[in-house]
């Protein structure tokens, strides 16, 4: 899998289908298998919260969820061309979960969205298991929300605080919880629920989803952040060609390795 480094920020070549054949491989391991997204907000979130970088750092799989994400790839020389959102990765964990019976944990949103969500996983997918979920506002403390999480044994965890919230809690807990992947999924919960809908497909096959989104739920800012993480891009795009020859330079070292150890 090969790993772009835009607007200071690591970004994997990727589709749902690498994600979908790479889950038997981490659940069968020790290693635990972290999906977050990766796209202008966050990229300018991770400026001013530096255990947000830090947690995209430590992903193993980090998703261009954005347009901003594949056209500055492109720009800069980059191969990225297929966005990959939250939403959709959600969907196809959910499905695995499914057919593998496996426990799921939800945390984040509303206290009534996180239920009516939780409701209609479980009518939608009868194998899995919803084998609990915490709203985004409770009382409970970090280490209170672990526990509850941990005693309830998910396979799956699924975190809807918003970023950069959901993006500190993983960083922060991760070591301390026993899940085996996890997905912050930002206001997916909404849509699950039913109380946002999804973008109209042709929005969602023009790559525009995100300016139904920025309109129709009033987030003026959301159409600020693009042109700015775009000029960010553009500005480190030596830092950018830094890395990718040290991500080159790596991947041969460790393939000439291979080589000789056979």
């Amino acid at each position: 899998m090969e790993t772009e480094y835009i607007s200071g920020l690591p970004v994997d070549n990727l589709t749902r289908q690498t994600i979908k054949d790479d889950l038997p491989t981490f659940l069968s391991s020790n290693k635990k298998m972290v999906i977050t997204s990766v796209n202008p907000q966050i990229s300018l979130q991770a400026e001013r919260y530096p255990k947000v970088k830090s947690y995209i750092e430590r992903a193993t799989h980090r998703i261009p969820d954005g347009v901003g994400v594949v056209k500055m790839s492109k720009y800069l020389g980059g191969n990225i061309r297929q966005r990959v959102t939250g939403i959709d990765v959600m969907d196809d964990c959910l499905q695995f979960a499914d057919e593998q019976g496996y426990r799921i944990f939800l945390y984040g949103a509303k206290k009534d969205v996180v239920k009516k969500a939780a409701a209609n996983i479980s009518e939608k997918y009868t194998n899995l298991v919803v084998a609990g979920a915490i709203h985004g506002y409770t009382s409970r403390s970090q280490k209170q929300v672990v526990k509850k999480i941990n005693e309830a044994h998910p396979t799956f965890l699924f975190v809807a605080l918003g970023s950069p919230k959901q993006e500190l809690f993983l960083e922060e807990a991760l070591d301390q919880l026993n899940a085996k992947v996890y997905l912050d999924v930002g206001g997916t919960f909404d849509v699950l629920a039913g109380v946002v809908k999804r973008a109209p497909k042709i929005f969602i096959t023009l790559n525009l989803e995100w300016l139904y989104r920025s309109v129709k739920y009033h987030r003026p800012e959301r159409l600020r952040q693009i042109p700015r993480y775009m000029l960010r891009s553009w500005q480190m795009r030596k830092y950018t060609h830094e890395k990718q020859a040290e991500e080159r330079l790596l991947k041969e070292t460790l393939m000439h390795k291979g080589r000789e150890n056979r």
